[in-house]
């Protein structure tokens, strides 16, 4: 070339590169491009899943270079976005919640905390004997037309603009009843004659409450604090029946939650049954986190058959056309095939990864199972920070074992055998076979393979061991108000040695001061030499007369000692004074 070519080929090359980049631009951007931008399929089912696996196939035989996530990411956004769109698609045209009763969000407020008349209202006949307040009728024939005509064909929508349903983060709701208000259904003790036999009826017993915390529900309990605790079987006949649902709101669970819940509530239960009215300082129905803790729940799981087109334009959106639906209500499946209980289909639905496993720790917080109520109430009373009174003077259990019940009190953590065995968990029944379990002894504490007491042996707290020849042994419980020793291992034991006292008269002291103000030994509390005495270990049980260490068991001053000076029977000791404080105080049992 001579240089008259130069500037044309410097020009043909600036030319070709604009041409290569602007091929490069075009194809990035047909990748990004949607392979449909509009379609019309059949799906198994109006969900994420059904449109997913529709589509898939759409574009395998368009030859679409780009997968099914990206597609319904370039029509409708991110993840959040997707889920959204196809959820208010197939739930287009449900029916509004306050359809049901017609009569007002307060009204049907006020009916989830069992306060309408159709909870207190009882059957009854007026003075010239014609039968009123029958519940068959009103709102019993509004709520089967309900049942029969749309809960079993159509969408129901879930009433989340009421505060007892407004945020279930937990995905799960329930409804506790505590009594019956209708005879001849074979279910509960209402019975004729209604003003004789039905005034305070109980439904069937399925649960046991064990407290409820006034705040989780204040517009339902009228106030922000307070609690009321059902210990033992205090509480009289209740009746609990929830529901739960998946993460996925297209998933079949969280569609038609509104239709469960009219279910549950108002046709089974109500007019079915006449189960009506709540838990004292409790919703009658909410979410999970606003009702009482309770042991378990009854629960009902919803299946259907659907037939399902799905239309998408870019001009139009996604639309889904349902037919055939038919919604049916079952008991739920739950996990190992524990059936017709709401803990056990959570558990599933966690297993199935379609609620978040950190939820379902929190969810048995609240529905924890068979004999599970004692340690629940335990744990609420001290997040509360309050302690049930002490079984003995310097009573701890979390730490020692009164010996005037034989350590029976004690919650600690300890799980090794006084010979450094380890424990056999108390739900076990390997290498030892026992009747010691949860559900003979639930007020005992047999929580993992920690010692405990449950059968009043003599000695104090014990375990079965994993050892096969070995079938039990005591622990190394430390005595509430005695001086601890040391363990056979590092198991959690806290000192409760008190170096000072806090009482006036230092009778709490437990230190190991042994020495008088003048400067003299003490005796020994078991010696009878150099001076005979009565106050004895057999004597003073809860005085702590331990080794020679001063000690106030007889009402002295202040903490003294037998000394061992032959010429000098007793004398006083200097014991510091504790600095006073609010776990100090929780320490001591105040």
């Amino acid at each position: 070339h001579n240089s008259s070519d130069q500037p044309f080929c410097s020009h043909n090359n600036t030319i070709m590169k604009f041409l290569q980049v602007s091929l490069i631009l075009a194809l990035a951007s047909s990748s990004n491009a949607q392979c449909l931008t509009s379609y019309s399929f059949a799906a198994d089912s109006c969900s994420i899943e059904g449109l997913v696996s529709s589509l898939q196939t759409e574009l395998t035989s368009t030859g679409c270079g780009h997968d099914v996530a990206t597609e319904l990411q370039l029509a409708f956004g991110d993840r959040e976005q997707i889920m959204t769109t196809v959820s208010e698609a197939c739930s287009e045209g449900y029916v509004p919640f306050g359809k049901i009763t017609d009569q007002g969000n307060v009204f049907d407020k006020e009916y989830y905390d069992g306060g309408t008349y159709y909870n207190e209202q009882r059957q009854s006949t007026d003075e010239i004997g014609i039968t009123i307040n029958k519940l068959s009728n009103n709102p019993g024939e509004r709520i089967k037309e309900i049942y029969e005509d749309i809960s079993q064909s159509k969408g129901i929508a879930f009433p989340d603009n009421l505060v007892n349903f407004e945020n279930c983060d937990l995905n799960a709701a329930m409804c506790c009843f505590v009594q019956d208000r209708q005879a001849g259904d074979n279910n509960g003790n209402c019975m004729e004659p209604y003003d004789e036999s039905c005034t305070d009826a109980n439904p069937a017993d399925n649960t046991d409450i064990c407290y409820v915390d006034m705040a989780r529900s204040p517009t339902s309990s009228r106030t922000t604090d307070g609690f009321a605790l059902f210990e033992g079987e205090e509480e009289d006949d209740s009746h609990c029946h929830g529901f739960a649902w998946a993460e996925d709101s297209t998933d079949t669970s969280a569609r038609f939650k509104g239709n469960n819940l009219f279910y549950i509530s108002m046709y089974d239960h109500l007019t079915q049954r006449g189960y009506a009215r709540n838990v004292p300082g409790a919703p009658m129905c909410g979410c999970v986190e606003q009702m009482p803790v309770v042991t378990r729940a009854d629960c009902t799981q919803i299946d259907i058959t659907e037939d399902v087109t799905f239309t998408y334009s870019v001009d139009d959106g996604l639309t889904a056309e349902i037919s055939n639906l038919d919604i049916n209500f079952n008991a739920c499946q739950g996990a190992n095939n524990n059936n017709n209980d709401l803990g056990a289909y959570y558990e599933r639905l966690t297993d199935e990864g379609k609620i978040p496993k950190e939820k379902r720790d929190t969810f048995e917080e609240i529905v924890v199972g068979e004999t599970y109520c004692r340690e629940a109430i335990d744990k609420f009373l001290d997040e509360e920070g309050l302690m049930a009174k002490p079984e003995c003077k310097f009573g701890y259990p979390s730490e020692c074992g009164c010996p005037n019940v034989n350590q029976q009190d004690y919650r600690g953590v300890v799980a090794v055998t006084k010979s450094g065995r380890e424990c056999q968990a108390w739900d076990a029944q390997a290498p030892h076979k026992h009747r010691n379990t949860r559900e003979n002894r639930p007020n005992a504490g047999l929580i993992k393979n920690y010692c405990r007491n449950p059968d009043n042996e003599p000695e104090g707290a014990w375990c079965y061991t994993t050892d096969p020849n070995v079938r039990w042994e005591y622990c190394h419980v430390d005595v509430c108000g005695v001086l601890p020793t040391n363990a056979p291992t590092t198991s959690p034991t806290g000192s409760r040695v008190s170096e000072c006292s806090y009482e006036q008269d230092q009778s709490d002291y437990r230190g190991d001061i042994s020495v008088t103000e003048a400067g003299i030994e003490c005796q020994r509390w078991d010696n009878q030499s150099p001076h005979q005495h009565s106050r004895t270990q057999r004597n003073y049980p809860d005085s702590g007369l331990v080794e020679n260490y001063c000690r106030n068991p007889d009402g002295e001053p202040r903490a003294w000692c037998y000394t061992t000076d032959p010429q000098k029977r007793w004398d006083y000791c200097t014991v510091p004074k504790c600095e006073d404080n609010a776990r100090n105080r929780q320490l001591r049992g105040k």
